[in-house]
Parts: C-alpha cells; sequence; structure tokens
C-alpha cells in the first residue's frame, strides 16, 4: 500500500515527467511492492503494420531503452500483452518456465530468475497500454505466490495510465510531419488522452484534476507560450460562478472544466497558430474549427461534458455573430459565456507575439466600452458585463497573483 501511494505523491507533486523516467520510478516502486528484484517495462505500440512493444525501462541495470520488440515474438512480455493476463513462473527453472521465458525481452541483461512474473499495464479504460515483467533472483527463496496482486493490479492501471499519457505528450511533441499527417496523427493521440476517468482506489478526484490539467498544457504545445493562461482563467471563471450564486458542485466543475477551452488548438497546424499576420481564409476556418476540435476530443468523456460546452461555444457571441454555430443569448451555455470574457479578460492583459499586454485599466475598458475589435454590447452576455463591471479588481488579483514564475 505504502509503495502504491508512494508513486501517486510522485505523479502529484511531478506532473511533467518523462514517460522513460515514469518507467523508472513505476519500477522500483513495483519491485518494492511485490518485494521482486529485477524488472522491466514495455509500451506497446500499433503502427500500420500490426503491434510491437517498446522498451522503456529496466532495474536494477539499464536496458536498451526504445528498442522495438515485435509482438509475435515469444516472451512472458509478449504473451502478458496479448493475453492481458497475469503469467506467474513461482519457479523459473522448471521446463515450461524455460520454454516461455526470453531472457533477453523478459529480464534485466545477466539477471539470473528464481521466480517471474508478467503483469499487463493498462490505462484508466482498461485497455492495455504495456507491461511489467517482475523477477526475484535465483535462490532467494521468494516467489509471487503470496503478493497481494488484487492490489498490484490497481497499481498497474494507475502505473500504465501515468506513462501513456507522458508517452503520447511527449509523441505529440516530437511530430514533425507535414500538416495534414501532422494533424491527423495529432487527433489521434489527442482522443486517447481525452478518455480521462478516475483512476480506481487512489485519490480518484485528484488523480481526474491532473490528467485534465496535463491535457490543458498538452494543447500549449503548438500555441504561443501562454504560460499560466489557463489557470488564470480557470480562476477568473470560478470567481464569476461563485459571484452569479452558482451552486458549489458547479463552481468546482467550472474551475477543472475552463482550462480545456482551447484544447481543440491541438489539431489546428502551428504554422497557423504561431502566423503573426492576418489569416488568409482558409487558415481562418482552420482556426475556427479549434472549437469542433475540442468539442469532438471531449465529449467522449461523460466527466467532460461541461468543458466540451465550453470548448465549442466559448467564441459564440451574445449577438449571433459569433462561431461556429452562430448561437445567440441564452442558446450560450453560460459556462461558454462565463469562459469567454475571462479568456478575452487574460488575453488582454497577456503578450503575445501580435500584440502587448494591457495594463488592467485598459482590458477593463475594452471588455466595458469596446474597441476596434471588441464590440461588448453585442460580444458579451451583459449580465457578466455587469458583474465584471463591480469586481473587476478581484480579476487584476488573480492576474498579480498567477502571473508567470
Amino acid at each position: 500500500m505504502n509503495s502504491r501511494l508512494s508513486f501517486a505523491e510522485m505523479l502529484d507533486h511531478h506532473p511533467g515527467q518523462s514517460a522513460s523516467g515514469l518507467a523508472d520510478k513505476a519500477l522500483r516502486q513495483a519491485c518494492a511492492l511485490l518485494e521482486a528484484d529485477a524488472g522491466v517495462l514495455y509500451l506497446l505500440r500499433h503502427d500500420p503494420d500490426g503491434e510491437y512493444l517498446v522498451h522503456a525501462g529496466s532495474f536494477p541495470t539499464a536496458g536498451q531503452t526504445g528498442a522495438s520488440i515485435p509482438s509475435d515474438r515469444p516472451s512472458i512480455a509478449t504473451i502478458a500483452a496479448q493475453t492481458g493476463s497475469t503469467l506467474k513462473f513461482d519457479d523459473a527453472t522448471t521446463p515450461d518456465a524455460l520454454a516461455t521465458i526470453n531472457t533477453a525481452v523478459d529480464l534485466p541483461s545477466g539477471f539470473v530468475a528464481g521466480a517471474i512474473a508478467g503483469f499487463p499495464l493498462t490505462n484508466h479504460a482498461k485497455v492495455i497500454v504495456g507491461v511489467l515483467v517482475l523477477a526475484t533472483e535465483l535462490g532467494s527463496g521468494r516467489s509471487f505466490s503470496q503478493a497481494p496482486l488484487e492490489l498490484f493490479v490497481r497499481f498497474c492501471r494507475l502505473a500504465g495510465a501515468a506513462v501513456e499519457r507522458a508517452d503520447l505528450l511527449e509523441q505529440i511533441n516530437q511530430i514533425r510531419l507535414d500538416p495534414g499527417a501532422r494533424n491527423d496523427r495529432l487527433r489521434q493521440q489527442v482522443e486517447k488522452l481525452a478518455f480521462i476517468e478516475e483512476i480506481e482506489g487512489v485519490r480518484g478526484d485528484d488523480a481526474f484534476r491532473l490528467a485534465i490539467s496535463m491535457l490543458a498544457r498538452a494543447a500549449e504545445i503548438y500555441d504561443e507560450g501562454t504560460g499560466n493562461h489557463v489557470f488564470r482563467v480557470n480562476e477568473y471563471s470560478h470567481f464569476l460562478g461563485k459571484t452569479l450564486g452558482q451552486d458549489a458542485k458547479y463552481c468546482h466543475q467550472l474551475r477543472f472544466s475552463a482550462q480545456l477551452h482551447d484544447v481543440g488548438k491541438m489539431g489546428v497546424a502551428p504554422s497557423v497558430l504561431r502566423k503573426t499576420s492576418a489569416l488568409n481564409p482558409d487558415e481562418r476556418r482552420e482556426m475556427d474549427n479549434h472549437t469542433i476540435y475540442g468539442h469532438r476530443i471531449l465529449s467522449q468523456s461523460p466527466r467532460l461534458a461541461m468543458a466540451a460546452d465550453i470548448a465549442l461555444n466559448h467564441h459564440e457571441k451574445w449577438d449571433g455573430s459569433g462561431y461556429p454555430s452562430g448561437k445567440r443569448a441564452d442558446e450560450i451555455p453560460l459556462s461558454a459565456r462565463i469562459v469567454q470574457i475571462a479568456d478575452i479578460y487574460d488575453a488582454l492583459r497577456s503578450e503575445r507575439p501580435y500584440k502587448p499586454a494591457l495594463e488592467h485599466e485598459q482590458a477593463r475598458h475594452i471588455i466595458l466600452h469596446g474597441d476596434a475589435r471588441i464590440d461588448s454590447a453585442g460580444h458579451f452576455d451583459p449580465t457578466l458585463v455587469e458583474v465584471f463591471a463591480d469586481t473587476h479588481q478581484s480579476f487584476n488579483q488573480i492576474w498579480q497573483n498567477l502571473q508567470e514564475a
């Protein structure tokens, strides 16, 4: 139990860790939990030619991280990955065990096993994403017959989901394909990330919030350096929800949904996101489509229903002149109307490649009275403009508290 909680705490404190770093720490915690002496961890990958395993970590000696193992190569690791079942030999020297174990795949270099077991790693949706093989040293007298395997299955789900997310984020960051192929690949990876559910048995709500924060950060990879923008939008939105008298549950959900408003930008070409001059009509359509991409991603998870509504509707306008659907007034969900004013205030305060940062009074004046680009009366819910007028100093305080480190 302590090992599993230690791993969970490590995730909470270091959410930006690499997949290889998480794999190494997961291996060490797994060995501690089951009193194993060695282990290897693989991630399951898919391509048009089939499935294969990618070496992600070895303990106690380093292995060939990144090496590919065909899924049809006989080994404990490949069998566990293919079947989704635990494969265990309490005596690794029996004929059956020797016929199954592939020392080049299942064990760190030079390690001689006394007992060995392969465990599938699954994500939040219980989909197999990798495999973990653990072994005790020959002559140790220890096996896995008395190990807390039921508890360990939950650990494998936590570790699998964490390593998978980190791996997907790294893949997204490394994509350097042509725009069409990149967008297709990126959307596939984001759709995997979007299946965010409570991780069973390990501070579920904390894990959920950590996961959506990671997804929000991933959305910024190809956007301009927006820093703490998404977290400030959370706080402005939560403040407005409370000020409007919404109940605690609504405000809590709003606080952790608002940051996902621009997650659909992960499907937009970086050349469009970073362009400092005017967009041509095709580029403008592609940029506007981030609302549809975001809804498509987030609507896959029931827990992210509010976030999906916000992503789709936060560019709709009170007078019906917004996009993507031209909704007007109360047709626009309240959550999206709240995030819209929060997002625009923070964008006005922030420096971007195409504009300087504005002071609070300048941003306040634009929200209340408009400028050459923003028609306040047509853009915003008039009730929210009144609330902002009365409480604008709280927005400035949130900005001051959450400026870039």
